[in-house]
């Protein structure tokens, strides 16, 4: 097999692991919220007290955004910062070797006048 083959498998492979976690992190909050809210429902909802309700209602919405940003991060953000984040990465390499190439030019122009004076 192919070295880019193995590479490329290996890409998959770890993206599919990431959705993969996401799934069960979606799974477990909604089970966990149901269960919870079920819970309030049956036990609370007729109290005057809402500490119970608070707390569930904090819990669903706190959970929801790491939910969101777990999301953004494993289908939205991850791929196109980590290539932005190359590209940039990239350019700054070039720019580095072309000003390397530049002062390495004038040297060996530096060297040149040198040497022809001496002559």
């Amino acid at each position: 097999m192919n070295t880019n083959d193995d590479h490329s498998e290996e890409k998959l492979a770890k993206k599919a692991s990431k959705r993969a976690g996401f799934k069960i992190h979606a799974g477990i909050y909604i089970l966990v919220n149901l269960f919870f809210w079920v819970i309030w429902i049956f036990l609370f909802r007729g109290n005057e007290d809402k500490t119970f309700f608070n707390a569930v209602l904090f819990l669903s919405i706190a959970w929801l955004i790491a939910l969101i940003a777990h999301y953004l991060i494993v289908y939205k953000w991850n791929k196109s910062m980590v290539e932005k984040e190359l590209d940039s990465l990239k350019k700054e390499m070039k720019q580095k070797e072309k000003e390397l190439e530049k002062i390495k030019e004038q040297q060996n122009s530096d060297e040149e006048t040198k040497e022809q004076g001496l002559s």
